[in-house]
């Protein structure tokens, strides 16, 4: 039996027991388990079977019951609750390869300031419109390494391995975006540029790859590229407003971008019309919504000062 790789895998659920169930019993059945499994879950009802599961194979189960809402709050209990060095991240609707975990953190060099990345590829449709959203996916297969701030979003929600103590000392993942909060996407998005900003590098290890399951249902998908939206233009906002050349340089080549995409698809498809006009009034809601309450927030603490 191989001896557990010197990593903390953090997994985040929220009413989801089976799927987090399956999730964690993959990563346990890999060649190489971690040191440590931190399963922060978000539910209302404890699961009783994870929470037992102590040690398996070597790997510390840590199962934290948290009365906090949001995946970026639960991830920032993950990261203060875990014990090692490195972090990786890992979604509770994912599935991963025997070899994944040996493989990402083998791509990842032992140096302070690295991250290492994975392919998130689409598991088999579970039932007969079971999809997986885009956004969701990692499908680069070439090797690479980033470093500085980038045109586009090379550190994705999971699939990450990342130094623990790093990301806490850059704020930990912002609790305003992601998952369960007003502006519902874009977590990952900003936590992967404010550590580039911080001197990280990140590389890409087509190698180590999760399935993200194909459950949701197609009706689904118009809902969640709003979302995605939303969370996108809020981050573009929250580092504009900084002038953050960069960030403003990006934001308006994204618009560009899908104006154009928009724009040739009329005539020949208007579905992918119709999705770029939602992104694109997601990306303005988000933005504007953002100002607008950051806003508000700022001045209710100047009055309170």
């Amino acid at each position: 039996e191989a001896r557990p790789a010197p990593a903390s895998v953090l997994i985040c659920s929220r009413e989801r027991p089976a799927l987090l169930g399956d999730t964690v019993r993959s990563v346990l059945a890999g060649a190489v388990v971690p040191a440590e499994l931190v399963i922060v879950d978000q539910s209302a009802e404890v699961d009783r079977e994870l929470a037992a599961l102590g040690d398996v194979r070597g790997c510390r189960v840590r199962y934290v019951h948290s009365s906090t809402a949001g995946l970026s709050r639960a991830r920032n209990v993950g990261l203060r609750t875990a014990t090692s060095e490195v972090a990786v991240m890992l979604d509770d609707d994912m599935l991963v390869d025997e070899r994944w975990l040996s493989e990402l953190l083998a791509g990842r060099p032992a140096a302070p300031r690295a991250l290492a990345t994975g392919r998130v590829l689409a598991a088999p449709p579970e039932g007969d419109a079971g999809i997986v959203p885009p956004a969701a996916l990692v499908e680069r297969d070439t090797p690479a390494v980033y470093r500085g701030p980038q045109a586009i979003d090379v550190v994705p929600g999971a699939n990450v391995a990342l130094p623990r103590e790093l990301a806490l000392e850059v704020g930990g993942y912002d609790e305003r975006l992601g998952a369960g909060t007003r502006f519902g996407a874009a977590d990952d998005n900003d936590m992967g540029y404010r550590l580039l900003r911080a001197g990280c590098e990140v590389h890409h290890v087509p190698s180590a790859i999760a399935l993200h399951r194909a459950w949701r249902s197609r009706s689904e998908l118009l809902r969640l590229r709003w979302r995605y939206a939303r969370g996108k233009g809020a981050f573009y906002a929250k580092h504009a407003e900084r002038r953050d050349r960069h960030i403003r340089a990006r934001a308006g080549a994204d618009i560009a971008r899908r104006v154009r995409r928009a724009a040739r698809s009329v005539p020949t498809s208007p579905r992918t019309t119709a999705a770029e006009l939602i992104s694109l009034a997601g990306m303005a809601s988000g933005a504007v919504d953002w100002i607008v309450t950051q806003r508000a927030l700022g001045r209710r603490r100047g009055r309170s000062a």
